[in-house]
């Protein structure tokens, strides 16, 4: 399983702090120049809350084997 995790950042004086958006299952060719852009027009959108700034995107993948199952 695939997930694209778009942060966002800001500063609250003394700490930062973190709005996440999470997608499922993204596309396989991802252009990072796009992908910046999409996170500044999002922003513009208002789908992030006021006062956050796109920081970073992280793509993780996740393999499951299941070891054992009992119960079919």
């Amino acid at each position: 399983m695939k997930r694209l995790t778009l942060m966002f950042r800001k500063s609250d004086g003394t700490r930062m702090r973190t709005y996440r958006l999470n997608i499922p299952e993204p596309v396989d060719s991802i252009n990072p120049t796009e992908l910046t852009q999409d996170m500044q027009q999002l922003k513009q959108l208002g789908v992030v809350p006021d006062g956050f700034e796109p920081d970073e995107a992280r793509l993780t993948e996740t393999n499951v084997e299941i070891l054992v199952n009992l119960i079919e």
